[in-house]
């Protein structure tokens, strides 16, 4: 299959985590704990699968530190994103998100002792900009406590990303990540899971959160990344979140209203600004 169409099919999957979620929660068909449980056992058990096909997989990183920081970063991850989608839509939450998981990447390349062009200070600013925007006092504008929260799952994704990247295989990492935070899941069942709040649909979305747009779509994500520059990786996950408002207004009526279109470009172009100057100075 080319390499455009996979890369097309993981951002879709990516797009799909959000929509699942909201769409599971706006129905009322589970709470957001049962869907994060759910979610992290069953991606867990996908990518173990997978990985054991592969002969990629061991356990000796049950006893690694370093591991187990990243599992406690994707299972916050995973709370804070199903907890903050039980009042935001799903095109918000999705720009939240993947805004904060680039400008988190940005700040941790600053932490490393590198420093940041003009353009790229311009490209910040115009991001946080868009954000300021969006959390303006309107009808439409999110609640303060779910955009923090969707604030935290991004940078719990972020630190996540970073952590995986010391790993020599990305797909490796992730399954790990899954394996620990499903874990952490199960030591908190009593407080995520409520048995009365499920209902068959939500375990379905719940599962095809978990198995497919987290299992395969990550996997194939890193199947993709291989054969693209990482500015291309990193510029076409700016795609999710169009993708998001997109399902979220076709799938569950959610309005996409001015200020959320002008937020958008402000957050996705000062992003895209940066890895394009980044690039030029590569070069």
């Amino acid at each position: 299959m080319h390499n455009l169409t996979l890369l097309v099919i993981a951002l879709i999957a990516f797009a799909a985590n959000s929509f699942f979620c909201r769409f599971a929660l706006a129905s009322q068909a589970i709470d957001p704990g049962s869907f994060t449980w759910l979610r992290l056992v069953s991606g867990a058990l996908t990518l173990v699968i997978i990985q054991s096909f592969r002969r990629q997989m061991n356990f000796s990183f049950l006893t690694d530190k370093h591991s187990w920081w990243a599992g406690l970063s994707l299972f916050g991850y995973a709370v804070c994103f199903s907890f903050a989608y039980t009042q935001l839509s799903t095109g918000t939450g999705a720009l939240i998100l993947f805004g904060v998981v680039q400008l988190t990447l940005v700040a941790f390349h600053v932490l490393s002792g590198n420093r940041l062009s003009g353009k790229e200070l311009l490209g910040i600013l115009v991001s946080l900009s868009g954000f300021v925007l969006l959390m303006l006092p309107s009808a439409q504008a999110p609640t303060v406590s779910a955009a923090s929260l969707m604030l935290v799952a991004g940078v719990c994704w972020g630190v996540f990303t970073m952590l995986g990247r010391k790993s020599s295989v990305a797909s490796v990492a992730i399954t790990q990540g899954f394996v620990l935070a499903s874990v952490l899941a199960a030591v908190a069942s009593p407080w995520l899971i409520s048995f009365q709040s499920i209902h068959l649909q939500g375990v379905v979305w719940a599962l095809m959160s978990g198995i497919f747009a987290s299992g395969f779509g990550y996997i194939l994500w890193y199947q993709v990344v291989k054969h693209i520059s990482v500015l291309q990786a990193s510029v076409s996950q700016l795609a999710v979140p169009v993708i998001a408002f997109i399902a979220g207004s076709v799938g569950l009526g959610e309005p996409v209203t001015t200020t959320a279109v002008i937020s958008s470009l402000l957050v996705l172009g000062g992003i895209a600004l940066i890895f394009a100057t980044r690039a030029k100075q590569a070069d």
